[in-house]
């Protein structure tokens, strides 16, 4: 098999969507299988076999660059003669920007099987980071334009009604931010052979725009991060982690999509039950002034109980693992959240405030869940920390889980929804399908 994958993020960027692609090709190649991923380019971005860099620009948010293309459809076509040089059998798709749309245009121009990964919930991070509606639009006519089809009509439904929901011109803008990436999707994923989700909660959370035998629930593999007590003694010193300390970890991006207000305000009442404890948050800050908002609002004694080590390579990420006492994720945007895997492999138990994400991801329950309140997400995170027992045995119960999704067995998933997306481009175009796994669902346990 003969992949191309296109994504609108990438190294020296970390994030999961990352991680599963490199994961996935890492894995595909040890079975023999060539693959290629075009990338926005970066200066700062380490040389890497089967790579295709196409030309970026900082767009200022969370250190993405985009791809001018899409003002000029004309500066892909370079872009596109070397995808076919590649002579892939199967596009796949894992993001929706400029990169992600040429991705969609290559399977069209090429005649290609086209599979997408719906890796984000796009709905949850318009809640968060309102994105002006006109800017929207313009998009979605260019997306359109870039496709040659006309835009999609637009179906405002009604908003869902929760605690804090917007209401009167903030509902209404709201609305139509939905409606326009709902078109988005249609745009993007109205064509593809195949749409994995990785866990049950993008289904639970979006209707997309497929029919049901096209998706597939395929739960990215993650293998353990290596470390040895030296490192984790290193990072200690480091960080000014004492013995005896209680070390309460979060690692992904410290921005407001991830709970980190939730965490900081819920540390704080963990502080005053636990005075040993602390905080220690592993990655990127893209919202410095908002994050010192949320710790000017904490106070000072807990500000001197909360270490953020900014971005880290994977060796240290391993070694932040093995330092910590309680996993805590406050995050409702997440669709997979691979650093729970993470945490589960080093034997590490995770306090969520995601229902859905805890009983349907990787680890099938096995770690706590709360409301998504200070009081009771810090209840949680104490209750583990004054009973290191229970939380062993929390620990090795989501290792037992996490070890049995292994980028092996992600990658010949893959490959079965690959195989359907063959056959069913076959079906579609009157072409030669491939035999392969039919459509339908990948079990997560």
């Amino acid at each position: 098999m003969r992949v191309t994958n296109f994504t609108d993020t990438y190294l020296p960027r970390r994030d999961g969507v990352i991680t599963s692609i490199r994961t996935l090709v890492r894995a595909l190649a040890e079975e023999g299988h060539a693959t290629q991923t075009v990338v926005p380019r970066h200066p700062e971005q380490p040389a890497e076999e089967g790579l295709l860099r196409l030309r970026a620009v900082p767009c200022g948010r969370a250190d993405l660059r985009l791809s001018p293309w899409l003002l000029r459809g004309a500066a892909a076509d370079r872009t596109l003669a070397e995808v076919a040089a590649h002579r892939p059998d199967v596009i796949h798709v894992h993001t929706p920007g400029p990169v992600g749309l040429l991705g969609v245009l290559a399977a069209r121009r090429l005649g290609l099987p086209l599979v997408q990964t719906y890796h984000t919930d796009l709905h949850a991070y318009a809640e968060v980071y309102p994105f002006p509606v006109p800017a929207l639009r313009v998009g979605l006519r260019l997306y359109a334009r870039r496709l040659g089809v006309s835009r999609p009509p637009v179906r405002r439904d009604p908003m869902p009604v929760w605690a804090g929901a917007p209401t009167g011109r903030r509902a209404a803008r709201a609305g139509n931010r939905l409606a326009m990436l709902d078109c988005a999707n249609v745009l993007l994923l109205g064509e593809a052979d195949a749409v994995v989700v990785p866990t049950q909660v993008v289904l639970d959370r979006i209707q997309l725009p497929v029919p049901g035998d096209r998706i597939f629930l395929v739960p990215t593999g993650v293998a353990a991060r290596a470390t040895t007590p030296a490192a984790v003694t290193q990072l200690r010193e480091r960080y000014g982690l004492r013995e005896g300390d209680e070390v309460v970890l979060f690692v992904g991006r410290i921005n407001r999509e991830k709970g980190i207000g939730l965490l900081v305000e819920a540390f704080a009442r963990v502080l005053a039950r636990r005075p040993r404890a602390k905080l220690l948050l592993v990655g990127a800050m893209y919202e410095p002034r908002w994050f010192d908002q949320v710790i000017r609002a904490a106070g000072p004694g807990v500000a001197a109980r909360i270490v953020h080590t900014g971005e880290q390579p994977p060796h240290v990420v391993a070694a932040a693992y093995g330092t910590a006492d309680v996993f805590a994720f406050a995050s409702q945007t997440d669709t997979q959240a691979l650093v729970l895997q993470e945490a589960s492999l080093a034997g590490v138990p995770s306090v969520l405030v995601d229902a859905v994400l805890l009983r349907c991801g990787p680890l099938g329950g096995a770690g706590i869940c709360t409301a998504p309140t200070p009081a009771d997400f810090a209840a949680a995170i104490t209750g583990l920390l004054a009973d290191p027992a229970t939380a062993r045995q929390i620990g090795a119960a989501a290792k037992a889980r996490a070890v049995r999704h292994t980028p092996a067995r992600y990658a010949t998933a893959m490959l079965d929804v690959y195989a359907s997306a063959v056959g069913v481009h076959g079906a579609r175009t009157g072409g030669l399908a491939r035999s392969g796994a039919g459509g339908g669902t990948l079990p997560v346990g």
